[in-house]
């Protein structure tokens, strides 16, 4: 019999979040589960993505009793409410474009839209975390990246390590103020969110504070591995043989020696160096994300979410910035 699991709305209709069904394909566990469950069921399930084992599922597909078959509805409401794959990415491209040009404009400019990137993608990530029925405030959050941003913009990096500490003490302090969010269970979640967004938000600020050039050539490897992974997953995995882990660490390291050898001001050695730690780090961050949107590490398919690409870059960003604070 093959596991089912159940999120949101479909949770509430069958009543459970796990069970078990027999059946030789997708299609005959789904029928078992709407015949148990009910017609309300139905109507969530008509609607809902189905996973099995972190992958897309077709109703045709196999099953065996070491499956488990996942139903994931739509996010119901938020602002970044679940749209389709090209609106997410198409949002991705405008966010990296603010940012190319808002980090040629002013420094100012450049700090307010990584704040709004950053706010963004926290938004973006406590709205779908809804769909495993956990409840983030996205609020100390913000609070903590952009005082990160901001305290390294004023004090470099002594102000960077202070904004990461006071993304802690406010997710903590936000407990008391939120008996909603006192369960073990949110206060990790929140306090690891709090942390990676400060760490992203203050690492490409002082990013720019280093130099222009830097900024661009980081967005680059970011974006090239990104890219890169989205395009092998569109492909079905069968792009070249590769897979999308590989597709990124050969997506950083491409732009980063383009970056180098393009820019006069930049070495190519450090920059290689950089595009390596970032391609583990937008591996690590690719794995995270799909963690905490699915409760499962998906390395070959897409997790629900608006922005979910920049996922990879939220780990990715600190290991670039760390390269660089180490060698150049």
């Amino acid at each position: 019999m093959a596991r089912l699991r159940l999120f949101a709305n479909l949770r509430e209709a069958a009543g459970t979040a796990r069970a078990e069904f027999p059946g030789e394909t997708v299609a005959d566990v789904l029928d078992a589960a709407t015949a148990a469950y009910g017609d309300e069921f139905a109507r969530g399930l008509s609607i809902a993505k189905v996973w099995v084992n972190g992958d897309p599922a077709e109703p045709t597909d196999p099953v065996t009793d070491r499956d488990e078959v996942a139903l994931i509805p739509p996010v119901s409401g938020g602002a970044l409410a679940q749209v389709g794959q090209s609106s997410g990415a198409l949002l991705v491209v405008a966010l990296l474009a603010a940012l190319v040009v808002s980090n040629l404009v002013s420094t100012p400019t450049f700090i307010f839209v990584v704040v709004g990137s950053a706010l963004a993608w926290l938004w973006d990530m406590t709205d779908v975390l809804k769909l495993r029925t956990l409840s983030i405030n996205p609020i100390p959050l913000m609070i903590g990246a952009t005082a990160a941003a901001n305290g390294a913009y004023t004090w470099g990096e002594a102000g960077f390590a202070g904004g990461v500490a006071v993304a802690i003490v406010i997710s903590l302090a936000w407990t008391v103020l939120d008996p909603t969010q006192r369960t073990s269970r949110a206060v990790a979640v929140a306090m690891v969110l709090a942390v990676v967004s400060a760490l992203a938000a203050g690492s490409l600020t002082l990013t720019h504070l280093y130099s222009i050039p830097m900024v661009i050539a980081a967005i680059a490897v970011a974006a090239a591995a990104g890219f890169a992974a989205w395009g092998v997953q569109q492909s079905g995995g069968e792009l070249g043989g590769l897979d999308p882990n590989l597709a990124m660490v050969l997506g950083a390291v491409v732009a980063g020696l383009i970056s180098g050898l393009a820019a006069d001001t930049l070495e190519v050695t450090t920059l290689l160096l950089a595009s390596a730690a970032s391609a583990a780090g937008l591996i690590a961050g690719r794995a995270f994300g799909s963690l905490l949107r699915t409760g499962s590490v998906i390395h070959t398919a897409r997790a629900p979410g608006l922005l979910t690409m920049f996922d990879a870059a939220v780990l990715g960003v600190p290991a670039f910035w760390a390269a660089i604070w180490v060698f150049a």
